[in-house]
């Protein structure tokens, strides 16, 4: 009883700003004249409900500041939450312990000098510092903290003046920038700002800035930083292949470790934790209001199920109804981009087996719905066969910082499946089939499978009657039209399910459809997306060329208009992709709004037409690695200025360095690869949220859209994420923008396992480099194209140099398109798959 009322009154001392410790951190520049001093404050223990502290006990004093004596013209203060520790239990009372950072803009009379000392001296400590305009930092200059695709036409950094409750102020005059070379410090080339225009306000898409751009579109590969004369640098950032492999990759590796019924560990990551979820009771919960709606109770001595595949939700551990568009856009996202992806590229559990990484993971995301499929291997009533059930779920939600996903409530949450739904049956169906089409040249066995249970998935729709999910079961026709297709012209014109698809796809996107079943990239509550149907346009397989032209046209019209959201480059100086409303999960999505503009980038024949899309891919994927008005990059493992506090509950474990059972562990910090939603146009009331959101100033509506937004785990709407929502969308978008097949780096890739090979065109896409265990034993070389035709035969080939590397030469007499490559000595077998583009 002594310890709680001991730290009871710790608590109570905490809310006393007279003990609140504030401290000078560092100092910034936003201007020739702006100093930015910040202050960080110890952890205060904000209570949930019913509290009396308000941001204005903690607002710093905009009095007795002075810079060499001088006071500043004008004070101005922009203060936000920067990191979360975990919930806590007093009395009781729960507690939110946050760490605040206080930005104080000083506007002084005069410019800063190069070279001259300064010491600034205030009631929160004295900070000295000789200004120097290529060390200084200057928070108005953002950039994607990264790098920028060494293929886009359009490359920038912007610039703009935000302080707080102080607003924006324009340039006097447009000056002059400088792109150093980070390594030397050398200038590599000098150029002026141009004015993009007045972003003041506080509306949706604002940044509340006057807003000035920098072109970096002349730079070729290197690392950089930009430095303003006489006001600061910017955070270091590159160009090229380095810097775009990154960022695929750890968005990519994002998706893994999300993983769900399997152990994380290594050699694949370092951020280990045991299986969790492998066991789940088929309670075909019908669900409370919608298809995955409801807590699910497994009642006690229920038979359980083995089961892995799909993953974690978000901050909790479901698999969700929702999370059918994970398989759906990674193969279509892989079909159509085939030539970007190598075996070997994300060091996952199934790299090296021959089959291209992003595949592999893609397949990850089917498997869980080909377990939760009913068929005889899980003793389901033979009238249910064929049904997929409509994801898995617990009777409530972890905790944060309590429990981890192998961990949860101490081992005692039991799963169980929701029931079989219309949505999951159909969606099922189609990425059976897909998938059983594009593992086909890998994995002939698991393709016929996988094509059995997608006509498995379909007959049991038909025999349902099922005739609502519009948007699946197009998708779900189209895919079996493709995988059933024999190649002969009047079979394939009058096969059932191409006759159903094009019914469905005139109807719902050639002539607009009905709500929800309509195309409206961007607009994450329509049921219909470019990847239901761009197979039709991609496969070799017969089309009636009047829908295909017409599909053609309804992407390009989007691609060319922004979308739903009618986001255009012109017409906004930062890439957000959100113009129409900012709801949690919009506003780092960008994957969403770049989508019919990447899949233009595949279809189109027009050069010029190709690299526009191209470069508004890029434009909108530089924006959640540090190319908003926060300078704030939204990607944990990514960029200089990072979330600090995700709603993540395994990365608590790794941050802190603990583990559920009251261990240690190394600190490794959060998990990369995961994308938090970013702004939001609303706050929430929940009080955990305004636990948060209360002690951003300017108060939270009174911020410029583009600007709501503070670190915070339980500030859910800002600092959650979701695997369909933001993860894979932009894991789509930046594995457009970055093509593995052509990094002339990726020779140094892992050697795959035995019998295995890893195939990678060089950039001249005349010979192909393959890493296998080859020893000291001459093969021959047979290729055959996508139907079968043996295309070339070259014999006597050994490998090279460490015995793992062998060159195949000799491929400029080879179409573009798809081939099958056999490696064969006297034991050995050696298959994969390459295209030439």
């Amino acid at each position: 009883m002594i310890k709680s009322y001991t730290l009871l009154a710790v608590l109570i001392g905490l809310f006393s700003l007279g003990t609140q410790a504030q401290k000078l951190s560092k100092v910034e520049t936003a201007a020739a004249n702006i100093l930015v001093v910040n202050l960080e404050s110890d952890y205060i223990n904000i209570k949930q409900a019913n509290r009396t502290t308000v941001y204005n006990d903690f607002k710093p004093s905009m009095l007795n500041w002075l810079v060499n004596g001088i006071s500043p013209l004008d004070v101005s203060i922009y203060s936000g939450v920067i990191d979360e520790k975990k919930a806590f239990v007093v009395n009781s009372e729960t507690f939110f312990p946050i760490k605040m950072r206080h930005k104080v803009y000083l506007i002084m009379p005069n410019n800063l000098i190069e070279n001259q000392s300064y010491a600034i001296t205030s009631a929160y400590g004295n900070y000295s510092f000789i200004f120097h305009q290529n060390s200084m930092y200057c928070e108005s200059i953002k950039v994607n903290q990264v790098g920028y695709a060494l293929n886009s036409s359009v490359r920038y950094a912007n610039f703009g003046i935000y302080m707080g409750d102080g607003g924006s102020i324009p340039l006097p005059s447009l000056g002059t920038y400088v792109v150093k070379d980070a390594l030397s410090n050398t200038t590599v080339f000098t150029g002026s700002l141009s004015y993009w225009g007045d972003d003041t306000g506080n509306g949706t898409t604002k940044s509340g800035e006057f807003v000035y751009r920098i072109d970096l579109s002349s730079l070729i590969l290197g690392k950089y930083y930009i430095e303003l004369p006489g006001i600061g640098r910017s955070y270091t950032f590159g160009v090229g292949d380095d810097y775009s492999r990154e960022i695929a990759n750890t968005h990519a590796r994002g998706m893994y470790h999300q993983r769900c019924g399997i152990a994380l560990e290594s050699p694949y990551t370092l951020f280990n934790r045991t299986i969790c979820h492998h066991q789940v009771a088929h309670t075909e919960f019908i669900g409370n209001g919608g298809e995955g709606e409801g807590w699910i109770n497994v009642l006690k001595g229920t038979k359980m199920f083995e089961i892995a595949g799909g993953y974690h939700d978000a901050g909790d551990f479901d698999r969700r109804v929702y999370h059918t568009i994970i398989p759906l856009l990674m193969l279509n996202y892989y079909e159509a981009f085939e030539d970007h992806f190598i075996d070997g590229q994300y060091n996952i559990p199934e790299s090296g087996n021959g089959i291209p990484d992003f595949l592999d993971e893609a397949l990850w995301g089917v498997k869980i719905w080909e377990e939760l499929q009913l068929d005889e291997s899980n003793f389901a009533d033979p009238s249910k066969f064929g049904g997929v059930m409509g994801g898995t779920e617990t009777s409530s939600h972890p905790t944060y910082g309590k429990d981890r996903a192998d961990w949860e409530k101490n081992g005692t949450q039991v799963y169980g499946t929701y029931a079989i739904y219309e949505s999951t049956t159909y969606a099922a169906a189609g990425f059976f089939a897909q998938a059983a089409r594009l593992l086909a040249p890998y994995n002939p066995r698991r393709a016929a499978k996988l094509l059995q249970r997608a006509v498995l998935a379909w007959d049991y729709c038909s025999k349902q009657g099922f005739d609502t999910q519009k948007g699946f079961k197009m998708y779900a026709a189209l895919q079996l039209y493709l995988a059933t297709a024999v190649g002969q012209p009047k079979e394939d014109m009058y096969n059932v399910y191409h006759l159903i698809f094009k019914q469905l796809a005139t109807t719902y996107v050639v002539n607009g459809g009905l709500w929800p079943y309509q195309y409206l990239p961007g607009n994450s509550a329509s049921k219909i997306t470019t990847a239901h149907f761009i197979s039709y346009l991609l496969s070799p397989a017969l089309k009636d060329q009047a829908l295909a032209d017409n599909l053609t046209a309804v992407i390009k019209t989007a691609a060319d208009n922004g979308g739903y959201m009618g986001w255009k480059p012109a017409l906004y100086p930062y890439a957000q992709g959100a113009t129409k409303f900012v709801g949690f999960g919009a506003a780092t999505a960008q994957g969403r709004y770049a989508d019919p503009a990447a899949f233009m980038y595949r279809l189109s024949t027009n050069p010029d037409e190709k690299k526009a899309y191209y470069s508004i891919v890029s434009q909108l994927g530089d924006y959640s690695l540090g190319l908003n008005p926060l300078n704030q990059s939204f990607v944990t493992g990514l960029g200089s200025q990072q979330v600090q506090s995700p709603l993540h509950l395994d990365s608590y474990w790794t941050k802190y360095g603990e583990t559920p059972q009251g261990g240690k562990q190394l600190v490794r910090g959060n998990i990369p690869g995961l994308v938090v939603y970013g702004a939001t146009e609303t706050r929430s009331n929940a009080d955990y949220q305004t636990a948060v959101s209360d002690y951003v100033y300017p108060a939270w509506d009174n911020l410029p859209g583009q600007r709501r937004w503070t670190d915070g785990w339980s500030l859910v709407n800002s600092n959650e994420f979701t695997t369909w929502e933001t993860l894979v969308w932009n894991t789509c978008m930046y594995a457009v923008l970055y093509n593995a097949q052509k990094d002339p780096s990726i020779p140094s890739m892992p050697i795959p396992r035995a019998g295995k090979i890893s195939i990678y065109p060089n950039p001249t896409d005349n010979l192909i480099n393959i890493l296998g265990e080859f020893g000291t034993s001459r093969y021959s070389c047979t290729i055959y194209d996508a139907i079968g035709r043996k295309v070339k035969r070259l014999i006597n080939l050994s490998a090279i140099n460490d015995t793992n590397k062998l060159v195949i030469p000799d491929l400029a007499d080879l179409n573009t398109g798809v081939y099958v490559i056999y490696l064969t000595d006297n034991n050995k077998v050696f298959k994969g798959k390459f295209i030439k583009d």
